[in-house]
């Protein structure tokens, strides 16, 4: 017996041990991750207790018009290695169902998995980063938060709450600073010079101290930088606003910041996001939602419009 299938050997029998422990599947499929660093995809099927061949037999029994082989699953656990083939979302479907896990559970640990079964070392990065870009570009919000809770796992625990807003934070800037300049992907709208003015903002955000629904209001000079826009508020009695907008066709697509009243209901609170909206042609209008942290860090999103004042 080889070293590799001896290896196998042991990781089939220690997920028969916590099966016969009364171990979720989930939670079996975690502890073979951490204890032989599988990938999420391989560790869920061993938690079975299946071969590729097995788990191939499983799909095709249940889906018989769609029949897979031991060569299709061997290609979904290869990615993101050069050898492997990215499963579509609705792929990952199907295995979240034959292995009684959500899809999220299957992406779990973004390709951290970097032994010599897997791929080279040298294309580790590059295959982390494209696994993290297949998951922004196919989850739903949910999915994909629950896939950054492993991953922020990795963090120290004492700083993980900061690190994260840290996280949050420079992906707003990125988003309202990029220096890529994009084909304009809704039509021509008005120039940024043309923007430039005063604005009434207002969006909706719910309030889980107090469980119901508020609206933030605000007015605001945006001034014209090339093709950003930026502005700051005029401070009233909940405090004030900062935006750091792009123009794209008619899209506007930034960061906010939103800087509380030192005296009011959140006392000073910091708290930043990201926005996107769609511009009205004759430029009187901006309609679209915001994205951010509250401060459990669970993320919310809302209505955001911008007005001529």
């Amino acid at each position: 017996m080889t070293a590799r299938s001896a290896r196998r050997q042991e990781q089939l029998e220690r997920a028969a041990s916590l099966r016969a422990e009364g171990r979720t599947w989930i939670a079996i499929g975690t502890a073979l991750q951490d204890r032989y660093g599988l990938k999420a995809l391989v560790a869920m099927r061993l938690a079975h207790g299946w071969g590729q061949a097995d788990a191939a037999a499983a799909w095709t029994a249940a889906w018989p018009d769609d029949p897979k082989n031991f060569k299709t699953f061997s290609s979904w656990e290869n990615w993101p290695g050069p050898t492997g083939h990215a499963p579509s979302l609705a792929v990952l479907d199907r295995l979240a169902q034959l292995y009684q896990c959500n899809v999220a559970d299957l992406l779990s640990r973004w390709g951290e998995h970097r032994s010599a079964d897997d791929y080279e070392s040298a294309e580790a990065g590059d295959a982390e980063s494209g696994t993290l870009a297949w998951q922004v570009g196919h989850l739903e919000l949910d999915e994909l938060s629950r896939s950054m809770d492993h991953w922020a796992e990795r963090l120290p625990r004492e700083q993980r709450r900061a690190l994260l807003l840290k996280l949050s934070t420079a992906t707003a800037v990125a988003a309202g600073r990029s220096s890529t300049t994009p084909v304009a992907a809704m039509g021509t709208g008005p120039k940024p010079s043309e923007l430039a003015g005063l604005w009434r903002s207002s969006y909706r955000f719910f309030s889980t101290g107090r469980a119901e629904e508020f609206e933030g209001s605000h007015r605001v000079r945006l001034r014209s930088e090339g093709d950003r826009l930026t502005g700051r508020s005029e401070p009233n009695g909940t405090g004030m606003i900062e935006l750091d907008l792009r123009t794209d066709g008619l899209l506007v697509t930034g960061s906010w910041t939103e800087r509380t009243a030192t005296d009011g209901y959140y006392r000073g609170a910091v708290y930043h996001g990201i926005m996107q909206l769609v511009l009205d042609p004759a430029g009187r209008s901006m309609t679209g939602r915001w994205l951010g942290p509250d401060k459990e860090f669970a993320i919310n999103s809302g209505d955001w419009m911008l007005t001529r004042a």
